[in-house]
């Protein structure tokens, strides 16, 4: 064992020393289920590899970096003013500094991925990263651009990978893992870990007032169904789902960037009113009366008509009608009753948590419980003004574990890798069709002493159909976490640093600090993004060259508010403008005739003489910038430098800012008129004939600087 653990701090188990040694040298997944020591085997692995470099220990939210760092800080000798949390409110210089400075980071995601981009981490410094709830490897998530810009070792964790084979091996795929470490709760090196955790599921039935508002929303539901199969977008009315409804939102949306049928723009419009009023059917049946109350208010500030459709249809205000009745006679739902019963017999010193989809259902089961003479709190995410701050989030799981609170009731916020200790009773308070999350809200209790878990279901409702659902995601999990055991396999997929070129290195792109997905782009083509926001433009490759750039929809939607003609005469204060142009869609905006189009095109070559570049994707667009950067970079040995950079630090720096302040003068060109003419003063009092002998200046440029120089202020 390494000399950096301390020893008295760590309880020895087989299991957790056998997978550590599994994984200091290879890359790898550890599945194991909650509340089993995953941040330990990560320590312990680290201890081996900071020998070697630094590292890096990434997990989605601040609250969980925070509880990474303290665990290290408990079991490693280390000292504290060597690791450091990495946040987005730390200044990008401070974290700059810090890279260099210290040796143990943690930090989430989103940090790391703008300071890759920025190039500003010493990357072959470090030994080891570590992705924690690694199933969130997939997509455009900050962990794929992550894995593929560091060579270093990876350590992957998570307690539910997922129950699709094809999306774990994706996972895989991104984070480069060549050796698996999967354990579940019937390992025999496990199980003597495992607490007793009994599951009871507790069914309400929906009183008739329930069902009868139910039925009416139904109904309006129906004539939505009935509208969609008589336009041929469905062949049934039955069996059509809230999932059913969104994936075909999508296939119509796409169908209609390629034709202009007056049926599809029908359709789309009823599809957004089924699910309008299938959102007010859940809310009631799984929530209560104030939630599916508060939602259909809130339709009647939603101008679209498919809100007004729905809120005007006969059944639909019958429905509301009822449920107004329902919401003065201080009905709310039979589950909170159920809630009621199962936390009645909490002990004086237990706790429980109470796990919801909804916030307005997070406020309405705290106020409940509260009147009943329990301490409850939410727990919920920073999104929307009555969001939860990170700050505030680690108060409140503070107070919880301090015991100022007996009942945490958490949005998906809580089921998320956190350290909650000592959970008595875990409530879904309704079921979840993710096997992943179900697993999760599990996790909560049973971590070191039995616990009891109850998932309410409200009957004939689509509570039993996400049950169900979830169900079998986790059987399907179990047999692909079985089969996972079996295999470790060699993927060939370990890069080495030999297949970099370093021709292009050196290269270096200003960009909007909103153009993220291109910067991304750039990144992994090994050139040097800096993120700014600019006044003018949205890339700067050199001192004279500044590139907006628009995607097909956007520029067309420029033309109708002439914003883009407005832009480009900014941008023609640059010497060398550039339009690129995104995607193959210019023509099919429905509101604009091509010839409108052609029109503006035609003038932003001739009139405003921009030079309109054509990409097909993001990644062409980066493909564009970098060798826009190369040949003025490069091949014209162009400086990039912006005014309003990072103040200057000499004298000398201070006075070439100064003078690169002139029309048409960069640092260099600045540089060289202080060497010829000695002081500023000098600079700007020279004829144009004398700054015409310095290099780089010309008759124009000449001329700008002393119109400048003697022109008065207010002309």
């Amino acid at each position: 064992m390494s000399q950096l653990l301390k020893q008295d701090k760590l309880e020895s188990r087989t299991y957790q020393e056998v997978i550590a040694a599994s994984a200091v040298n290879s890359n790898t997944l550890v599945v194991l289920p909650t509340g089993l020591g995953k941040t330990v085997i990560a320590a312990m692995v680290a201890s081996q590899k900071l020998e070697d470099g630094k590292l890096l220990f990434l997990a989605p939210t601040k609250p969980l970096v925070e509880q990474h760092l303290d665990t290290f800080q408990d079991i490693l000798e280390i000292e504290n003013s060597e690791m450091t949390v990495l946040t987005g409110k730390t200044r990008p210089e401070k974290r700059y500094e810090l890279w260099d400075e210290k040796r143990v980071f943690f930090s989430t995601p989103q940090v790391v991925e703008n300071d890759l981009i920025a190039n500003e981490i010493p990357r072959e410094e470090f030994s080891l990263v570590i992705f924690d709830e690694a199933h969130r490897a997939t997509g455009d998530y900050s962990y794929v651009f992550i894995s593929e810009k560091f060579r270093s070792q990876k350590l992957a964790l998570t307690a539910s990978p997922g129950g699709d084979k094809e999306k774990i091996m994706d996972v895989a795929d991104n984070l480069e893992i060549d050796n698996f470490e999967v354990r579940t709760e019937d390992d025999p090196d496990v199980k003597p870990y495992i607490q007793d955790r009994q599951v009871n599921w507790k069914h309400v039935s929906l009183d008739n007032r329930f069902e009868e508002a139910k039925k009416k929303m139904e109904n309006a539901r129906r004539e939505q169904l009935k509208n969609l199969k008589s336009l041929g977008v469905i062949n049934s009315t039955s069996n059509v789902y809230k999932k059913d409804l969104l994936k075909l939102r999508g296939e119509i949306s796409s169908k209609l960037s390629t034709e202009d049928d007056p049926k599809l723009y029908q359709a789309i419009s009823r599809v957004a009113t089924a699910l309008k009023i299938s959102q007010a059917i859940e809310l009631l049946e799984t929530q209560g009366v104030s939630q599916c109350y508060d939602y259909l208010e809130g339709l009647k500030t939603d101008d679209s008509k498919a809100a007004s459709r729905a809120l005007n249809s006969e059944d639909m205000q019958g429905a509301r009608s009822m449920i107004e009745y329902l919401k003065k006679k201080g009905e709310e739902h039979p589950k909170l009753d159920a809630l009621r019963d199962i936390l009645s017999g909490m002990e004086e010193d237990e706790k429980a948590m109470v796990f919801t989809e909804y916030r307005a259902s997070a406020e309405k089961i705290s106020e409940e419980l509260n009147t009943e003479g329990h301490n409850a709190v939410m727990f919920i995410g920073q999104q929307g003004e009555k969001g939860m701050t990170q700050n505030k989030q680690i108060e409140v799981l503070e107070a919880f574990d301090q015991g100022k609170y007996n009942a945490l009731v958490s949005t998906s916020i809580g089921e998320e890798g956190l350290d909650i200790p000592a959970v008595d009773y875990v409530i879904f308070y309704e079921p979840v069709a993710s096997g992943i999350r179900d697993i999760q809200r599990a996790g909560r209790t049973g971590r070191q002493e039995s616990g009891e878990v109850y998932v309410l279901i409200a009957e004939d409702t689509r509570d039993e159909g996400n049950y169900w659902s979830s169900h079998h995601k986790k059987k399907n999990m179990q047999r692909v976490l079985e089969e996972l055991k079996d295999e470790t396999r060699d993927r060939g997929k370990q890069k080495t640093l030999d297949g970099f070129s370093d021709s292009d290195k050196g290269l270096i792109i200003y960009a909007d600090d909103r153009e993220n997905s291109v910067a991304k782009k750039l990144s992994k083509m090994e050139v040097t993004v800096r993120k700014k926001r600019l006044e003018v433009g949205d890339f700067l490759v050199s001192d004279r060259t500044a590139i907006e750039r628009k995607s097909a929809e956007d520029f067309v939607d420029s033309i109708l508010d002439q914003r883009v003609f407005k832009q480009l005469e900014e941008l023609k204060q640059f010497e060398n403008p550039v339009l690129i142009i995104e995607g193959d869609d210019l023509y099919r905006h429905r509101n604009v005739h091509p010839n409108a189009i052609r029109g503006a095109l035609s003038s932003i070559s001739i009139e405003y003489q921009v030079p309109l570049l054509w990409s097909s994707s993001e990644k062409e667009t980066a493909e564009l910038l970098k060798s826009l950067a190369k040949r003025e970079q490069e091949e014209n040995d162009r400086e990039l430098a912006i005014r309003g950079e990072r103040a200057p630090k000499k004298r000398e720096e201070m006075k070439e800012f100064v003078v690169a302040g002139l029309p048409d003068v960069n640092t260099k060109i600045a540089e060289r008129l202080l060497e010829e003419f000695g002081s500023i003063e000098k600079v700007f009092t020279a004829s144009k004939t004398e700054l015409m002998d310095v290099k780089g200046i010309g008759q124009k440029t000449a001329d700008n600087i002393r119109e400048l120089v003697e022109e008065d202020y207010n002309a």
